[in-house]
């Protein structure tokens, strides 16, 4: 994540103990990890800080689904996702996936706009890495827009 313009989330992972345990087991099943870009980190920082430390590592692990997703199959995945984050029934922790022509976007209850996937990080079955131009809010965390 770091080499590819998210070296503010990587490290925000490594210094999270909760997330970086569920990212490095999921792993192994497959994962694919949308990474907010250092300059989306940078602007939604003061908004992180004032979470708390749960509320920190869901925040983290909302940026993944526990299933390995190309590029292409996300461009065919259009609904709702199950993030790592996702806590049973107590804690839904979901966002959407929905293409704009060649576009891959995730949309959350908690954001007017979209989050559009900038560039591919990594992509290696299990593995995928997206780079995100902005920071992913889960409804969960933050006040659902009207």
């Amino acid at each position: 994540m770091a080499k590819g313009g998210c070296k503010a989330f990587a490290s925000l992972v490594a210094a999270s103990p909760d997330a970086l345990a569920t990212f490095q087991s999921a792993a192994d099943g497959g994962v694919t990890a949308f990474c907010p870009t250092d300059d989306a980190m940078r602007s939604f920082m003061p908004k992180y800080k004032n979470l708390t430390a749960d509320g920190k590592a869901s925040l983290l692990l909302f940026h993944a689904v526990p299933v390995y997703y190309s590029l292409r199959s996300l461009k065919s995945n259009n609904g709702v996702m199950n993030t790592l984050a996702t806590d049973g029934s107590a804690k839904n922790f979901n966002f959407t996936v929905q293409n704009e022509g060649d576009k891959v976007t995730i949309k959350t209850d908690a954001s007017d706009g979209v989050a559009r996937i900038k560039d591919t990080v990594y992509d290696k079955d299990p593995i995928a890495i997206y780079a995100l131009d902005t920071v992913l809010e889960p409804v969960e965390l933050f006040e659902p827009v009207e």
